[in-house]
């Protein structure tokens, strides 16, 4: 069921499981916030819990990637190969976090008892934030290749793009980016350094129509995260088919880590 009570009667295109896969990948990085601010036995049992949700973000990005091969067959476009290779990125760098979180449990369990622990167990959580901060980007940048090239391809639906101001529109990329949280005490949006900044009132109109939503932000306290809706992945999908004027840039900083091996574990 949608946020305005009509019925999905078809599954998500890949670049809506994109942009719902970098949603995770936002509350993931908020949840990692939180829980740099425990201490003791608390911390312990928090890191410990999240270790399963890194996990899971890990074999969502799999598995979109073999959805994303089976789909493109045996001569995958440039697109389908850069937005496989981020996917493939997206995997291994959760894996890695997973890593470093289990690390951080055991390190935070001594620090009960030898405090010097607790800095290292910090150390590792800091760098399971650091290897997933840039998933929901990574999502909509992938997500922005795969629509335009399955709209020429006739692969998924035709859909006509809602009609919104070019204002409606940054703030759709940027909620998908995880770059907005709202401040409860005043009802004002926080915009991430080094982002476009968007009015208060542009993001009323886009929860007015059901396209964006609130949750709690698990950090910093006082604040709601803002995300979008069923609805609201659908309209910024449509947005995404449209030609921009220069196209996306699909090159990361080289990375060496194992195998997504233990993605399933």
């Amino acid at each position: 069921m949608t946020t305005t009570g009509t019925i999905r009667t078809s599954d998500p295109s890949l670049p809506e499981r994109l942009l719902d896969l970098g949603a995770h990948f936002t509350r993931h990085h908020d949840a990692l916030k939180l829980i740099s601010t425990l201490k003791g036995l608390d911390l312990t049992k928090a890191v410990a819990e999240h270790i399963p949700v890194t996990q899971a973000l890990a074999r969502g990005s799999l598995d979109l990637r073999q959805r994303l091969d089976s789909a493109s067959g045996n001569s995958p476009s440039w697109q389908a190969r850069c937005a496989a290779e981020r996917l493939m990125q997206l995997a291994n760098l959760a894996v890695l976090a997973a890593d470093h979180l289990g690390t951080a449990a055991g390190l935070s369990y001594k620090a009960v008892h030898h405090r010097p622990h607790l800095a290292k167990a910090e150390k590792h959580i800091e760098c399971a934030k650091q290897l997933t901060s840039l998933g929901a980007v990574d999502c909509l940048t992938a997500a922005g290749l795969l629509a335009r090239q399955l709209r020429r391809q006739n692969l998924i639906p035709a859909q006509r793009p809602p009609a919104h101001t070019a204002a409606q529109h940054t703030a759709l990329h940027t909620v998908a980016a995880g770059h907005v949280v709202i401040n409860q005490a005043v009802n004002k949006p926080l915009i991430e350094r080094g982002q476009e900044q968007l009015a208060a009132t542009t993001l009323r109109s886009l929860e007015s129509r059901g396209l964006i939503s609130r949750g709690h932000a698990a950090f910093p306290p006082g604040f709601e995260r803002l995300c979008l809706t069923q609805d609201g992945i659908r309209a910024l999908t449509a947005v995404l088919e449209q030609p921009r004027s220069s196209p996306p840039t699909t090159s990361r900083p080289a990375i060496r880590p194992t195998a997504a091996r233990s993605a399933a574990r």
